[in-house]
């Protein structure tokens, strides 16, 4: 190799992996509350993660490092840089998007940002508030990059040349081998993957280590969900199939059911239930003392899109791609509303956002839902719209009162609200009515919780109230400033809450595990169901049945049960938590090997491979599930 050469592969090589430790340091500054950890394991995983910045190094600046030893001309050298310039942009602008994306979705981005990003017109609509809010991260980016062309400009000005000989080809070649090997992330027998992020020595910096365009390349093309099979000895016996109990029927087996889904009111917002001693929620806290309240619930993932057909369908995403657009979309699902309209019911899905926001109104025809309302069936959809994502929630949830005094009775109504959802607009008349509190996010969770005080008030004057069953829940959690609450567990709590104005065996405090998929089969049970159904959850108040949380995070499988978090990666055990004793969950007990993990290991396994049986082979209802196996 000549010394042309080399100086120009070091140069470039130190630039690029100096400015991806930059965009390491914006997202992991910006996102500072939710790592913590001492200096020696944060400097630690800045250090472990150069293994896989080579990884997106080799994938998407391999074509500039093979063509170097060849770049004699002044053109074709321009050129090449500035490929190289525009692939490490992508990189270091991807790691900077999600230092502010991380909030929303636990994770680094993977291969469906780009189709999540394109599902409906949301991304136009919110992108300029995107820039006025987040400006600093694009400066960020923008100074690292400009810092990257003038050193390349230096690095390429010499006027030394070259001729291309047989060095030049030895240098391609060794070139090229030292692409594969960065590649692979080094010369052991299997390819880096996300999980190995977690091999550091605080394995909760695991998203610090990772950068985004590697989590992206990893999944992308990825089967969205593999088939697992399991020895019968290693899974324990459990089914999707839901017999519904008689026991604990609401006294009118024709009472209304009206879900509300609002957008992102994690627990930890709710002063009734957080055990923070403060809270944003005075309604939502004064209906808890009247209401059923399941205090130990869990969302099953970290989005909207995820989190909709959890509630409604009892149908988790245990996969990298949500359920609502992946190849799985077309099965034949059971839901409340297409199980609930043979009984008699007229079924809607409210949402004041604009056509097919976020794929919902696909899903909800999907489901089988009588009506999609959205933006557009709003009498007023311009004057009262946020401006973002649709009509703000307290002239949206107070439309919806007006709209079930026309629906047939009895109806079962999913409500969706959005006004809490970044960048958390609020009407000119609300703003400043609300505590700010700590975060942008709680002064909405305000505004959300007034506009539920209201729908509350005006649908109490209504003749179908009484008869009613509300549930309230969130589609996920959102933005954080409390650890616990940031933890693999913690980042899923959410309030499910079951009202029934008439009904006093509709109330009290239940301490046990409770999932978003458990609503539509303890709903069910509610009103006397009588049909075996699918379901990926139980009845909630079944003494008989399991009750766990499920979710797929960090490219792991896992399950809260017992008083245990166990997580797998498809074949083994990679973490286990005894939440009781350790509920920051600091201690691994995944080398233990305890009884605790033991089970869990084996219900987590028995649960995934009915999943991806049901969701491959399209055995989602009871029908085709009791005749494919």
């Amino acid at each position: 190799m000549s010394r042309f050469f080399l100086k120009r592969f070091i140069g470039s090589l130190v630039i690029a992996l100096v400015s991806l430790q930059l965009t390491r340091l914006v997202f992991f500054l910006n996102l500072h509350s939710y790592f913590r950890a001492e200096g020696v394991d944060i400097a630690s995983a800045f250090f472990y993660g150069i293994r896989f910045d080579l990884v997106s190094m080799a994938y998407l600046l391999g074509p500039f490092y093979l063509a170097l030893p060849f770049l004699s001309k002044p053109r074709i050298s321009t050129f090449f840089q500035w490929y190289y310039l525009i692939a490490l942009g992508f990189i270091n602008l991807l790691n900077c998007i999600d230092a502010e994306f991380f909030r929303f979705t636990a994770r680094r981005s993977t291969d469906d940002l780009f189709e999540f990003a394109f599902l409906s017109d949301d991304l136009f609509n919110i992108a300029p508030n995107l820039l006025s809010h987040f400006w600093y991260l694009l400066a960020a980016f923008v100074a690292i990059m400009l810092l990257c062309w003038w050193l390349m400009d230096r690095l390429f000005r010499s006027t030394e040349s070259f001729s291309i000989n047989w060095v030049s080809g030895v240098s391609a070649l060794i070139t090229a081998a030292l692409i594969v090997v960065a590649a692979r992330g080094g010369l052991q027998r299997i390819p880096v993957t996300i999980i190995d992020a977690s091999k550091t020595d605080a394995p909760e910096l695991n998203h610090v280590v990772l950068n985004s365009a590697f989590t992206i390349l990893k999944t992308f093309g990825k089967s969205e969900l593999e088939r697992f099979e399991f020895p019968a000895d290693e899974i324990a016996k459990i089914t999707p199939i839901q017999y519904p109990n008689s026991t604990n029927r609401l006294e009118n087996e024709n009472t209304n059911v009206v879900v509300i889904i609002v957008e992102s009111l994690g627990t930890e917002y709710i002063g009734a239930l957080n055990g923070l001693n403060q809270g944003y929620t005075p309604f939502v806290d004064s209906l808890c003392s009247v209401s059923m309240v399941f205090e130990n619930s869990f969302a099953n993932g970290h989005r909207s899109i995820e989190g909709i057909p959890a509630v409604v369908a009892s149908l988790p995403t245990l996969m990298y791609e949500p359920y609502t657009t992946s190849m799985f979309a077309s099965n034949r699902i059971n839901s409340l509303a297409n199980l609930l309209k043979p009984q008699g019911y007229h079924t809607s899905f409210m949402h004041g956002g604009n056509e097919n926001s976020m794929n919902f109104e696909s899903f909800a025809g999907q489901a089988g839902y009588d009506l999609f309302f959205n933006r557009f069936s709003y009498p007023f959809p311009n004057e009262h719209y946020d401006g973002y994502w649709g009509i703000s929630d307290h002239y949206f949830l107070n439309n919806c009162v007006d709209e079930f005094n026309k629906f047939p009775k009895p109806f079962f109504s999913s409500i969706f609200t959005l006004s809490s959802h970044h960048p958390y607009s609020l009407p000119l008349e609300y703003q400043n009515r609300f505590p700010t509190g700590t975060l942008p996010i709680h002064e909405s969770i305000g505004y959300a919780d007034e506009a539920l005080r209201q729908f509350f008030a005006k649908a109490s004057k209504t003749d179908w109230y009484e008869n009613t069953l509300f549930v309230i829940t969130a589609d996920h959690t959102s933005l954080s400033d409390h650890i616990e609450y940031q933890t693999r567990l913690g980042s899923l709590r959410i309030p499910i809450i079951f009202y029934h104005p008439k009904d006093s065996s509709i109330t009290g405090t239940r301490t046990q595990i409770m999932q978003q998929v458990d609503i539509m089969p303890t709903i069910l049970a509610r009103l006397g169901y009588q049909e075996p159904f699918f379901s990926f959850g139980t009845d909630a108040l079944d003494t008989t049945a399991e009750h766990v949380a499920v979710a797929f995070k960090n490219d792991q499988f896992q399950v809260y049960r017992k008083g245990y978090l166990t997580c797998i990666d498809g074949t083994e055990v990679t973490f286990s938590y005894n939440i009781t004793e350790d509920p920051l969950q600091k201690y691994d007990l995944a080398g233990t090997q305890t009884g605790s993990t033991l089970e869990n290991e084996a219900y987590l396994k028995a649960y995934i491979q009915n999943y991806s049986v049901a969701l491959n082979d399209n055995l989602m209802t009871f029908e085709t599930w009791t005749k494919g196996r």
